[in-house]
């Protein structure tokens, strides 16, 4: 073999890791939709430096047709309002960097069924993640609903770019609602990142973090586990949330989305100053069909005096063991994966997949009307469940804490290849190169 090939095999191998600098895309976030209602949406990017952009909104069913600018900046953020429900818009994006665009379709009327989806705890687990994603953008769901902890580090932006970067194939046509967790909120410093991201409504005591929103026949509630709520203002608005949505005839169906869970299974144990608040006993007096939660990452469901609540936490991070299996709990697994819910009248179908699409878990819901002074009362009309393991003997390794959490991987493309690896393999072949140069060399001698 040539010496000079040899000595050239660390550069080859060098190419098969990643780079240590963030690839630059065209620009930092590309388009996606966000706060979508029956009669208006938003349209977020950033760019990389200060432009000025322009964007198009134009209807597939009609002529109409609206413009805007935004800018100079780099933080974009576009609402248009007075469309029409249940109806596709194409929107195109014009940057420095060219034209993008796609199709959404804003929110249905009251009457209209509808699909949305159901996952978090991302983190840093971007493989899983792009194939979670890979799966979900096939569906034609109308929103998706996210449990926290979407990065490891809410302070840090290219974590941010990577979720995003996995993210807009599904993003950019569906809106994605958010729950703050404890990883993004980074003990209150990480929320400004995390408000400039998202837009939803700013209705609720903590603006753009706590807040609701109505989809259809459905009123949506997201709530912040880092904050107290015995005697705290989002649990006083959440009571009048739940009263007032079960007042309204149009309002068939209530939903909370909180990060950390008042039951589960897993090593974190319950949320229980949510218990102490009340507000879980306030959610079964209003009826409130499904809570969905995250924090422990695997998938459960359970039902507590009539409360039905789902925690699906696999959406990349790693994942947990079953710590205790308590009476309520009717289905755990520790294993990656996302819940589908179709909402229809009265009827609610919520099914939970596993990474390669198998069932998990499959319940049938409906909301009875109430008796007079009585509560409403969720029927389980059929189910499919698997029974919970036994807790394993010898539980896998703590999760570190997170202070202690690893660094962001900056290269988008290698889902975490051991790079440091790869640089290790890289000089050993060069110092293996080297030697077969030297006694090259002798030979010649």
């Amino acid at each position: 073999m040539n010496p000079l090939l040899i000595l050239c095999i660390p550069l080859l191998l060098g190419q098969t890791g990643p780079a240590p600098a963030r690839r630059q895309d065209p620009l930092a976030r590309d388009p996606y939709v966000q706060n979508v209602t029956p009669t208006a949406l938003s349209i977020l990017w950033e760019t990389h430096g200060p432009e000025t952009c322009k964007i198009r909104l134009r209807s597939l069913v009609t002529a109409d047709s609206w413009e805007q600018a935004s800018g100079p900046g780099e933080h974009h953020e576009v609402r248009f309002e007075g469309l029409v429900p249940s109806s596709r818009y194409e929107y195109t994006v014009t940057t420095g960097s060219g034209p993008v665009t796609d199709v959404v379709r804003t929110a249905p009327g009251p009457m209209e069924p509808f699909t949305f989806l159901v996952y978090g705890d991302t983190r840093h687990g971007h493989g899983i993640h792009r194939q979670l994603v890979r799966v979900l953008e096939f569906d034609q769901a109308s929103f998706v609903l996210h449990t926290g902890d979407f990065v490891d580090d809410g302070l840090k932006k290219s974590n941010w770019y990577r979720f995003f970067t996995i993210s807009n194939p599904l993003m950019r046509r569906v809106p994605l609602y958010p729950t703050v967790g404890n990883h993004e909120n980074a003990f209150e410093r990480g929320l400004e990142l995390y408000r400039r991201f998202f837009a939803v409504p700013d209705d609720g005591p903590q603006p753009e973090v706590v807040y609701a929103f109505t989809w259809g026949n459905s009123r949506f509630f997201v709530l912040n586990a880092n904050k107290p709520f015995v005697g705290a203002p989002q649990t006083a608005w959440l009571r009048t949330q739940l009263k007032e949505a079960a007042a309204n005839p149009q309002i068939r169906h209530l939903f909370v989305s909180v990060h950390h869970s008042p039951y589960t299974s897993g090593p974190h144990g319950p949320q229980q100053e949510l218990l102490d608040s009340g507000l879980v006993d306030d959610m079964r007096r209003y009826g409130v069909d499904m809570l969905f939660a995250g924090h422990d990452h695997m998938y459960e469901r359970g039902r507590v005096d009539g409360l039905n609540y789902a925690i699906t936490a696999g959406g990349g991070a790693p994942i947990y063991y079953i710590k205790h299996n308590h009476p309520y709990s009717l289905v755990t697994e520790p294993t990656y994966n996302y819940a589908r819910v179709v909402v229809q009248g009265d009827l609610i179908e919520f099914s939970a997949h596993r990474m390669d699409g198998s069932l998990l878990d499959y319940v049938h819901l409906r909301r009875q009307k109430p008796a007079r002074d009585m509560p409403p009362r969720i029927e389980v009309v059929r189910e499919y469940r698997k029974e919970a393991p036994m807790v394993p003997a010898t539980p896998p390794p703590t999760p570190p804490p997170f202070s202690s959490m690893r660094p962001d991987p900056v290269s988008p493309g290698n889902d975490g290849f051991p790079w440091l690896f790869t640089g290790l393999l890289a000089i050993a072949a060069g110092l293996a190169g080297l030697g077969a140069w030297l006694g090259h060399r002798r030979r010649r001698r």
